[in-house]
C-alpha cells in the first residue's frame, strides 16, 4: 500500500488471518510461529533495531527480542478501545507485562501518552510523542484530480458536509443523522457525503430513516437521481482530497480517536473542521495550546476549528451533542467570514503542530 525502499519480507502463518473466525488454540498456534520465525529473521538478518506498530505486532516484537533495540508505536486511545470491544481487553494485561521491557515507546498524541502512563503504568521517560507527517504539497497535487460527474453534481451545486472515515464505533457517523435533520431546518439544501465503508454502516442507515433522511448508497442508486438525497455513502474513496477541495466543511463525530490524520489533511486543503473534543488528537490539533485534559460540554471556539461535545448514548449527552454540533455547522455554513477564517488557519496548521512539540522528548 505505500512505497518503501529494502526488502519486503512475508512470513508464512498457519490459519486464517481473520481471527474473528479461528479458535482460541489456532490463534495461540499462530501467534507462536510468527514469534519464532520473527526470531529466526532477526538472527538471520541481524538486525539492530526491530520497529512495529499496534498491539499484536508488538507483542511480537517484544517477545521475539534478542539484542536489538525495540521501538514500538501505539495508535489509538486505548482505554476506551478496550472498553468498545471486549475480546481485546485480554491485551491490558499483555500491554502492562510487556510494554516496559520496550527500549521506546512511541505515539501520536498527548492524551495517548497520558493513557499508557495511568492505565497501563507504562514509563513516562520510555515514551515519545511524534506526531503523525503530512505531505501538503502531495496532497495538493492529489486534491486537482477529477471526480466522478454525478459526483461534481453534488458539491457544485449545494453546501457540502464530509466525513472521510471507517464506519465503525469509534466514528460514529450514525451521529450526524439527527445533526442534519435540525441543520436542513435552517439550510434546507445542505447535504452530507460520507467517505468510507464498515461493519455499522446499517446503523447509520437506521439513524438516518429515523430522522427521515433519504440515503444515497453508491452503487445501488441511479446516480441520475443525485439531487434526491440528503445523505450520500460514497463508500471507500482512495484519493480523498478533490472531495475536501470541492466541499463546505469537514466534520468529526468520533467518540474516541488516536490522532486523526484525516484532520491534518482536511485543513491541508483549506477545509474548516468541527470535530467532537473526543480523546485523543482534536483538541490537540485545534487548540493545541489548551489544557489537553479537559473536554468541551458546548461549543469551543478553537485556534484552528470548533470543538462540540462527544456524543453519547445516554440521553442529556446526546441532546446536548445534536444541538451544539447542528449549531455549529449552521453558523459555519452561513457565516462566510468564519468559514473564511477557518480555511485560513488550516492551512498553516503545520506551525502549531511543529510549536507544541517542546515539552516532550523526540
Amino acid at each position: 500500500m505505500f512505497p518503501y525502499d529494502g526488502e519486503l519480507v512475508t512470513l508464512k502463518l498457519p490459519f486464517a488471518e481473520d481471527t474473528h473466525n479461528t479458535k482460541f488454540y489456532q490463534r495461540l498456534i499462530r501467534s507462536l510461529s510468527l514469534i519464532r520465525q520473527l526470531r529466526t529473521l532477526k538472527k538471520k538478518k541481524n538486525i539492530d533495531v526491530a520497529i512495529s506498530f499496534m498491539e499484536a505486532s508488538n507483542f511480537a516484537n517484544i517477545i521475539s527480542r534478542r539484542k536489538e533495540k525495540t521501538i514500538i508505536s501505539i495508535r489509538a486511545f486505548l482505554s476506551h478501545e478496550f472498553k468498545d470491544d471486549a475480546r481485546l481487553r485480554i491485551f491490558r494485561t499483555f500491554i502492562r507485562k510487556l510494554y516496559k521491557k520496550a527500549d521506546e515507546v512511541v505515539v501520536p498524541a498527548t492524551m495517548t501518552r497520558f493513557d499508557l502512563i495511568n492505565n497501563f503504568h507504562v514509563p513516562e521517560q520510555k515514551i515519545s510523542v511524534i506526531y503523525n507527517f503530512t505531505d501538503k504539497t502531495e496532497i495538493g497535487k492529489l486534491s486537482m484530480e477529477d471526480i466522478p460527474a454525478h459526483h461534481e453534481k453534488i458539491f457544485s451545486q449545494y453546501p457540502v458536509i464530509i466525513n472521510v472515515g471507517r464506519i465503525t464505533n469509534a466514528k460514529s457517523q450514525w451521529a450526524l443523522m439527527p445533526v442534519m435533520e435540525k441543520v436542513k431546518l435552517e439550510i434546507p439544501k445542505a447535504k452530507l457525503v460520507i467517505l468510507g465503508d464498515g461493519p455499522l454502516k446499517s446503523k447509520v442507515l437506521e439513524a438516518a430513516e429515523a430522522a427521515k433522511l433519504r440515503v444515497y448508497i453508491e452503487g445501488t442508486a441511479k446516480s441520475e437521481n443525485m439531487d434526491d438525497y440528503d445523505i450520500y455513502l460514497l463508500g471507500f474513496i482512495m484519493n480523498p482530497y478533490p472531495y475536501f477541495r470541492r466541499a463546505h466543511l469537514f466534520i468529526k463525530s468520533s467518540i474516541y480517536e488516536g490522532f486523526p490524520n484525516v484532520m491534518i489533511e482536511a485543513m491541508s486543503c483549506s477545509l474548516p473542521v468541527i470535530s467532537s473534543d473526543c480523546h485523543s488528537g482534536p483538541r490537540e490539533i485545534l487548540s493545541p495550546a489548551s489544557d489537553q485534559l479537559i473536554t468541551a460540554t458546548e461549543n469551543e471556539t478553537a485556534e484552528y476549528g470548533i470543538l462540540t461535545p462527544i456524543f453519547s448514548d445516554e440521553e442529556t449527552q446526546r441532546v446536548n451533542y445534536i444541538s451544539e454540533t447542528s449549531s455549529a455547522v449552521i453558523s459555519m455554513l452561513t457565516d462566510q467570514a468564519t468559514r473564511e477564517y477557518f480555511q485560513s488557519r488550516g492551512a498553516n496548521i503545520k506551525i502549531a503542530i511543529e510549536d507544541s512539540f517542546y515539552p516532550y522528548k523526540i
